[in-house]
């Protein structure tokens, strides 16, 4: 008795409705994300997007992305504190939080802040993370080194 076994052939990823996770850097002009909001609870965004993507043809091409505003350090407490800095000073300063523009806030270590964003993607919450640096360029080097690399592949 003779068996012929087929060759495997290369699985291709399908996409049901649902684009692939995109995470970039506010700013990056490499990344085109026509819708991005900023609400101030993931509920709040989740509800957004489901609204957004409702009438549309081609789900798997339309992307929502949050913007969430992060502070990420080695550890969670110098995170906040590096916050709490720029809150305290003057109003109107550079850095500190404008009245009016409140989007998701996470403040903690990088390892948080991918468990995050993953549950984000996971719950549809959005399509896409767009994180802007609260404490400047401290957390915009995380990001670029540890944040943005954990979901290049």
């Amino acid at each position: 008795m003779t068996v012929e076994i087929a060759e495997a052939t290369p699985r291709a990823t399908i996409s049901v409705g649902r684009p692939q996770l995109v995470v970039a850097l506010r700013g990056d002009t490499t990344v085109d994300l026509p819708i991005v909001v900023r609400r101030p609870t993931l509920r709040d965004a989740q509800r957004t997007r489901n609204v957004l993507r409702a009438g549309q043809r081609d789900p798997a091409k339309f992307i929502v992305a949050l913007e969430v505003e992060v502070a990420i350090a080695a550890h969670p407490a110098s995170a906040r504190a590096s916050v709490s800095a720029l809150e305290s000073g003057p109003r109107g300063q550079a850095g500190t939080r404008p009245s009016g523009t409140e989007t998701v806030r996470y403040i903690g270590s990088s390892h948080g802040l991918i468990g995050l964003i993953r549950d984000i993607y996971a719950a549809e919450v959005a399509d896409a993370v767009i994180l802007t640096p609260l404490d400047g360029s401290a957390t915009e080097v995380r990001i670029r080194e540890e944040i943005i690399p954990a979901f290049a592949s």
